[in-house]
């Protein structure tokens, strides 16, 4: 009789599943780099001014997913297979799991964790586990879980807050500056979300290219208490506008950002500047914040040799403003070329030389430089 039970639950659970159309696929990578890096006034944490290493590891960005339709309903699943390669054992973790109701011919409902609204992939940078000049140039919304509604090419979602304080914690995204003006401090408090994030975005396809217009809001409060001597509003903000463009061969994008204290939403990505540095800043007084202004851009041409070569150059921007007496601009500057080389269907080879301008911090430092030279190695399945 159990037997008979385990059967007939397996078969009950496996039913709704064999009605759908699942395909799986994978891609996996590994990097292999060599990197010199200039601290500038810093040094490294065994104290040199300068270091240089071979890296050759295992991405993070590697995958496993599936695809699933079935009528009115799709879905996908995606799980990241974790950095490393040592022979250690990594994590496993969840990258996209989201499933779409198609209610009309023209709009769907979105339920689960996939990229926000106000991301465009428009890089394609090796480096760094493919950066894609995220956070240094591109504006990235990274994969939150959220509610979206999609109405034609327009996207609205209702994301999960971000340094909103949850019940019982003492995150507030507000630091102050240290006594010596060199640095900050991260200011525990009472913070409480009431509404979640908002983003939005809009595509306007115009044959060859397309532009989109996007963006993305949070407003959370943090009570008085400790060094906050006063009720205190955070809000949060960016709007920008992304385009790409196919001319034959040959290719071009880009993207224009703007915001104010992107650094308080954690799930914004700031790129290599510290996240400090768009951060709001407590007043000396405790009672209200210092608001931080974020500029990025970037700029992407290329050109496809071949059915099996294709190049890409590319230049981010990304600047930091905070506004507290004492703060100066944190700037970063990022430029790569590179090429893809498919040398069988799914099999690439894909060298890259690039360079890092870290400027000053916001402090006045000198945070140095970096370069690299080396190649991504891929293979899709």
């Amino acid at each position: 009789m159990k037997k008979l039970i385990a059967i007939f639950a397996v078969l009950l659970f496996a039913a709704p599943a064999m009605a759908a159309d699942w395909s799986f696929y994978g891609s996996q990578r590994i990097a292999t780099w060599y990197v010199d890096r200039d601290y500038g006034d810093g040094v490294s944490a065994n104290g040199d001014d300068n270091d240089e290493a071979t890296q050759w590891y295992f991405q993070g960005n590697s995958r496993l997913g599936a695809k699933v339709k079935a009528d009115k309903v799709t879905g996908q699943i995606e799980l990241a297979l974790g950095q490393g390669g040592n022979g250690d054992d990594t994590a496993v973790t969840t990258r996209r799991a989201y499933g779409i109701w198609k209610f009309s011919d023209n709009a769907f409902l979105k339920v689960g964790k996939d990229y926000s609204p106000v991301t465009d992939f428009i890089s394609n940078q090796w480096f760094n586990g493919d950066a894609d000049l995220l956070g240094e140039g591109n504006f990235y919304g990274r994969r939150p879980a959220g509610l979206t509604l999609g109405l034609g090419d327009f996207e609205i979602a209702f994301l999960t807050p971000t340094y909103g304080g949850d019940v019982g914690t003492t995150t507030t995204g507000i630091n102050a500056l240290n006594a010596a003006g060199t640095g900050v401090t991260a200011v525990a408090g009472d913070a409480d979300s009431y509404i979640p994030r908002v983003e939005a975005s809009y595509m306007l396809k115009l044959g060859p290219g397309y532009i989109k217009p996007f963006a993305g809001f949070q407003y959370y409060s943090v009570e008085s208490g400790g060094a906050i001597t006063d009720d205190i509003d955070v809000w949060s903000y960016v709007a920008g506008v992304s385009t790409s463009w196919n001319i034959g061969a040959f290719s071009i994008g880009g993207q224009l950002s703007y915001g104010m204290n992107q650094g308080a939403v954690s799930g914004w990505a700031t790129g290599s500047n510290n996240r400090a540095s768009s951060s709001p800043l407590l007043k000396g007084g405790g009672d209200d914040i210092d608001e931080s202004y974020t500029l990025q851009a970037m700029l992407v041409p290329a050109l496809k040799f071949s059915d099996t070569l294709r190049f890409e150059a590319g230049i981010g921007y990304r600047m930091d403003d905070p506004q507290a007496n004492g703060a100066e601009e944190d700037e970063v500057l990022v430029g790569y070329l590179q090429a893809m080389i498919t040398m069988a269907p799914g099999v690439f080879l894909c060298p890259e030389v690039g360079y890092y301008d870290y400027m000053d911090n916001a402090f006045g430092s000198d945070e140095g430089s970096q370069w690299y030279v080396g190649a991504k190695w891929q293979i899709d399945f």
